[in-house]
């Protein structure tokens, strides 16, 4: 559902490009715009990247442990 609220509004921002707009306030809040979209998603990227590799560690860990415990009966 968010996709589709951030691809309508990465469409209605090209469109204001390709409309030849001059560089008025509309111009400069869709540049804006846009700029915040591409930043959220590389931060949200990031996060999700992080938490990937902490819950692949987390996993790793628990295997390690079940195996020293299984390995001592």
């Amino acid at each position: 559902m968010k996709q589709s609220g951030l691809k309508l509004l990465t469409l209605a921002v090209v469109f204001f490009i390709i409309s030849g707009c001059d560089q008025g306030p509309a111009e400069t809040a869709g540049e804006k715009i846009d700029e915040s979209i591409e930043e959220s998603k590389d931060f949200i990227g990031d996060a999700v990247d992080e938490a990937e590799d902490n819950i692949e560690e987390a996993g790793d860990a628990i295997e390690d442990r079940t195996d020293e415990i299984n390995s001592d009966y």
